[in-house]
C-alpha cells in the first residue's frame, strides 16, 4: 500500500500519514511529492494507492487547490479524515539569535497562520514561500545565508537537517488541521460517518441556492459546511462544497441527493467516511 504525501521528509503531511499508518491497519509505504498536484495526479492514475492531503485549517479555512482539483481535475474519493493538531517552530542554524533573522521562509499558509507572532517579534523581516515547510527548512540548512534566515516547520524537519528551534509554537492557538486521504473508492458505511459533495444552480436566480439546499433542510439532515468557490468559467459563477453528517448510501442522504441532481446544473459526490474522532 503505498501513501502519498507533501514532502520531502518532515512536513506536516508526513506526520499525518504515519497517524493514519497507526489506526488504520495495514503496512502503508509513505511516498513523498513536491506538490498537491504531482500527489493527486499519482493518486487518480494509481501510481499510489491512497493520497493524504490537507484540505482544511481552523485558522486559515479551505485548501483551495485540493478542493478545485477533486471537482475537475481527478476521478477520487474522500475515504477517510483525520484532524491533528498543529504546532509551528521557528527554526535557524546553531549559533543564529532571533535579533540576527531578516528572513522567514516558508508556505504560504504557514506564514498567515503564524502572522501575529511575526508581527509582533520579528516586523521588519521579509518573507519567502518554499513549497514545503520541510523544503523551507532544507534550504535554510543548505542553501540560504545561514547567518539571516530562519524557516518555520516541524520538530522533525528540525532534527532531519540539523537547525535548532528559535521559538516554539508560533502558530495561533488551537491551530487544527483537517487532513483526508484520497482514493478511487470511498468507505462503507460505518453509522458514524460524513458525505462530501459539490455541486453548481443550473443558472443564477433568486432563490436558487436556498431551493437546494431545502432538498437537505427538508430532512433535517445536518450540514457542517457550506463554501461557495469561483468555478473558474467566469466571474459570478460558483461551485458550492458542503460536508453532511450521514453517509451517501443512508436513506434520507440518498433522497435529498437524488433531489438536487434533478435541480443541480453540476453534481460531484466527493466521498462518504467515518468522521474524524
Amino acid at each position: 500500500m503505498k501513501l502519498g504525501y507533501l514532502g520531502p521528509e518532515g512536513t506536516f503531511s508526513e506526520e499525518a500519514g504515519k497517524t493514519y499508518d497507526k489506526i488504520i491497519p495495514g503496512k502503508k509505504e509513505l511516498v513523498a511529492f513536491a506538490t498537491f498536484h504531482d500527489i493527486l495526479f499519482a493518486a487518480d492514475k494509481g501510481k499510489v494507492n491512497e493520497a493524504i492531503v490537507p484540505i482544511e485549517n481552523s485558522i486559515e479555512g479551505t485548501i483551495g487547490v485540493v478542493t478545485d482539483m477533486l471537482v475537475k481535475n481527478v476521478d477520487l474519493k474522500i475515504c477517510q479524515e483525520l484532524v491533528i493538531p498543529v504546532y509551528h517552530y521557528l527554526l535557524a542554524p546553531k549559533g543564529v539569535k532571533l535579533s540576527d533573522i531578516t528572513d522567514i521562509i516558508s508556505i504560504p499558509q504557514v506564514l498567515d497562520q503564524c502572522r501575529d507572532y511575526i508581527y509582533k517579534h520579528l516586523p521588519h523581516v521579509t518573507l519567502h514561500l518554499a513549497h514545503s515547510t520541510s523544503s523551507a527548512v532544507q534550504q535554510v540548512a543548505t542553501s540560504l545565508d545561514k547567518g539571516h534566515f530562519a524557516a518555520i516547520g516541524t520538530k522533525t524537519a528540525a532534527e532531519l537537517y540539523g537547525l535548532k528551534i528559535l521559538a516554539g509554537k508560533v502558530n495561533a492557538k488551537e491551530n487544527k488541521t483537517r487532513f483526508v486521504v484520497l482514493a478511487k473508492r470511498d468507505h462503507a458505511r460505518t453509522g458514524h460517518d460524513k458525505t462530501s459533495i459539490v455541486f453548481a444552480i443550473k443558472r443564477d436566480r433568486p432563490g436558487g441556492l436556498h431551493d437546494a439546499l431545502g432538498a437537505f433542510a427538508s430532512r433535517k439532515i445536518n450540514l457542517t459546511k457550506i463554501e461557495s468557490r469561483p468555478s473558474k468559467k467566469s466571474l459570478g459563477d460558483y461551485y458550492f462544497f458542503i460536508d453532511m453528517y450521514g453517509h451517501r448510501t443512508d436513506k434520507l442522504i440518498a433522497a435529498a441527493l437524488k433531489d438536487l441532481k434533478a435541480q443541480a446544473g453540476f453534481l460531484k459526490i466527493l466521498g462518504s467516511y467515518p468522521r474524524a474522532k
